[in-house]
């Protein structure tokens, strides 16, 4: 990621001058003010992509200003600069909508390391909802939940490895998403991640789609092309849907994946790659193996760590910070103000049984926010009939606790 596209906005004191200087250094477009004000003046006219604010200084209301900031720009990047003594200063930070926190003092390089960091994890999500304000927020995953919790600590430990992941859960539990943060957290991140869904490539073009093709290879072939294994190289290959590979083409993978190596379609000439393999799936893959649908040899090759995530209703106390920061989302794009939620419309949002677990809630937020005209707040009404029929049927969950905004 080239840094120098990133307009960074710091509000510092005298004792902190310098910080300005080393992210210049580094390759980073800075400006530098002293005081809150003239921060939000600098924002009211332009956007700026990241804002670095120190929190304890008396000169600038630093969590104030994140807040306003946030509010501007939905995909600000805010950073909190606190002092060593207060041991609060991260937990204030955090839950103003701040992205990370530099802890003074610090090192030159931790600074940029820091800044750095808070971009590409930015990088894998849309906008950052202000209202999104849940126990975590990895990248674009929300959820405070306990088995969220586990999840982001999965994404931390398998990032640092080249190890194969395969990641499982329903559909719209938001498989992709994990395989972002993973590649985004490892030291491949500077590579790409190249995306493969094996369930909408028809299965005699998948082949080509893996190992691209050489001229003349078949009819239609006018000029030699490369695979998604060759775009990866260096980086991810993100295989979705991987139940529905043929039984041809996974012994090919297989091969791939044990020797490095392979021939373009029509080609004879070895390609060597170096690819990481995060592959996903919504069927129960183990069954398949034992139907024979799909090869025990392959599944042990992928399934070297295995990340299973939670369906939307078994991890209910996420709703709230979910449709949350769905309707900032949907009004941002709309550039309208944001609405709020209803006591009642959200208690039926908590109470579905969501099938279509997070991608159906986001429908659901979407369709209410296009539809619902100028009024301020969602209402039960503004939820389509399936989930409100769904939440009836749930009612002995109607006393689950719902955090404020």
């Amino acid at each position: 990621m080239d840094v120098s596209e990133k307009q960074i906005l710091i509000v510092e004191n005298n004792d902190s001058a310098s910080m300005a200087d080393v992210l210049h250094q580094d390759g980073f477009r800075v400006i530098s003010v002293s005081t809150g004000e003239e921060a939000m003046l600098l924002l009211r006219e332009s956007p700026m992509d990241v804002l670095i604010v120190d929190i304890d200084s008396p000169r600038t209301d630093g969590l104030e200003l994140i807040h306003e900031a946030v509010s501007l720009y939905s995909n600000i990047i805010p950073i909190a600069i606190t002092k060593g003594e207060s041991p609060h200063g991260i937990v204030r930070a955090v839950r103003s909508g701040a992205a990370d926190c530099i802890v003074l003092p610090t090192e030159n390089e931790e600074l940029c390391r820091i800044v750095r960091k808070a971009i590409f994890r930015a990088a894998i999500r849309p906008a950052k909802a202000a209202t999104s304000n849940a126990g975590n927020l990895f990248g674009n995953i929300i959820g405070g939940s306990a088995a969220m919790q586990d999840i982001f600590q999965l994404i931390e430990s398998v990032s640092k490895s080249n190890s194969s992941v395969l990641i499982t859960g329903e559909t719209g539990t938001g498989k992709e998403m994990i395989a972002q943060a993973i590649h985004a957290n490892s030291n491949r991140r500077e590579q790409r991640m190249v995306s493969v869904n094996c369930g909408a490539i028809p299965d005699n073009l998948l082949e080509s789609e893996f190992f691209g093709h050489t001229k003349g290879a078949f009819t239609g072939a006018h000029q030699t092309r490369i695979g998604r294994f060759e775009q990866a190289n260096k980086g991810t290959l993100f295989l979705d849907e991987i139940g529905n590979m043929s039984p041809s083409l996974q012994v090919k993978l297989l091969r791939v994946l044990q020797e490095r190596e392979f021939e373009r379609v029509g080609g004879s000439e070895k390609i060597k790659v170096d690819v990481r393999i995060i592959a996903a799936t919504s069927s129960k893959l183990r069954e398949m193996v034992e139907r024979n649908e799909f090869r025990l040899d392959l599944y042990y090759r992928l399934n070297v760590i295995q990340i299973e995530m939670p369906a939307l209703r078994e991890r209910r106390q996420d709703i709230p910070y979910l449709a949350r920061h769905f309707v900032a989302k949907y009004c941002d794009e709309a550039s309208i103000e944001h609405k709020t939620i209803t006591q009642e419309a959200m208690k039926i949002m908590m109470n579905c049984n969501w099938l279509g677990n997070v991608r159906e809630l986001e429908n659901v937020v979407e369709r209410a926010i296009a539809l619902m005209g100028n009024r301020t707040v969602v209402l039960p009404n503004d939820l389509p009939q399936e989930v409100q029929q769904s939440s009836s049927n749930n009612l002995f969950l109607s006393e689950i606790y719902i955090p404020d905004e």
